[in-house]
């Protein structure tokens, strides 16, 4: 389970928990449970060892060829994912150990040492794009150097945070933290101002965590399924978006093409102008 479908299955959660409160949860398919690291010292959810323990259990059918934000049709979905238009993220939560709290606080407080009381940007220019389980990853990747112009025209105003894993490219001119795991950078970004990226695994954890965030979305999926209406998302909306397609599309380069450095920049600072 990707970190971003695991946290909208979070959202799921606190939306019954609210109806059920006496209830405890299970993600998967019925039978099986299908854990996250996400689910992590969070009390509502439970494995399916772990039903007989409990009295009151609900299942919440979210797996890999059940996602609520697609419809399942192989006739008609060959080349490209058809998304669920009534569906609709709703953010999830995150609880984090003392351990990932701890962690934050001292990566922050070394922040604060250079950061001039400036805002502080945790960015995420690198696409997963290695995972082959994953169809159409690169249609959802805006291009390193414009990230790297996005950082050049702002770092004087704001202090740029990345995170990076084995050979991602880093990008210069900002605060790397290099080998760091999704969990440990959710706790980084729960004490930074703005998540800067693409759709995906972090801006769901953003949301969870209750922080603005500018989200490239391109033409690949509609931010009215998997964005959030407090963020700053950016979408070209055309005859063919959201295509979904599976491989290599045209349509979503051009998508990314049409989505400027300049626009990018002017999204950010109007995020803290309304501040």
């Amino acid at each position: 389970m990707g970190y971003g479908d695991a946290l909208m299955a979070t959202g799921e959660v606190l939306i019954l928990k609210k109806k059920f409160p006496n209830a405890k949860f299970v993600i998967g398919d019925g039978k099986r449970s299908f854990w996250s690291e996400m689910f992590e010292n969070n009390p509502d959810i439970v494995r399916a060892g772990d039903i007989k323990k409990f009295d009151k259990i609900i299942w919440i059918y979210n797996y890999e060829k059940n996602r609520p934000y697609r419809i399942y049709n192989e006739k008609i979905e060959e080349k490209n994912y058809i998304w669920n238009k009534k569906y609709k993220a709703t953010k999830g939560i995150i609880y984090f150990s003392s351990d990932e709290i701890k962690f934050a606080e001292s990566i922050y407080k070394k922040i604060l040492e250079v950061s001039e009381n400036k805002k502080i940007i945790l960015i995420e220019p690198n696409r997963k794009n290695d995972r082959k389980n994953i169809k159409g990853w690169e249609n959802r990747d805006w291009g390193f150097a414009k990230w790297q112009k996005v950082v050049d025209s702002l770092k004087d105003q704001y202090v740029f945070l990345q995170t990076s894993f084995g050979n991602q490219p880093k990008l210069k001119g900002v605060i790397n933290l290099h080998n760091i795991n999704f969990r440990y950078t959710c706790s980084i970004m729960s004490r930074v101002d703005l998540f800067l990226g693409t759709e995906g695994g972090l801006p769901h954890a953003a949301a969870a965590l209750e922080k603005k965030a500018v989200v490239i979305f391109g033409g690949w999926i509609d931010p009215k399924i998997t964005g959030y209406d407090f963020h700053s998302n950016l979408y070209i909306d055309n005859d063919i978006s959201p295509c979904g397609s599976k491989y290599s599309c045209e349509h979503c380069k051009e998508c990314m093409e049409k989505i400027s450095v300049e626009s990018v920049i002017e999204e950010i600072n109007s995020v803290f102008n309304k501040t």
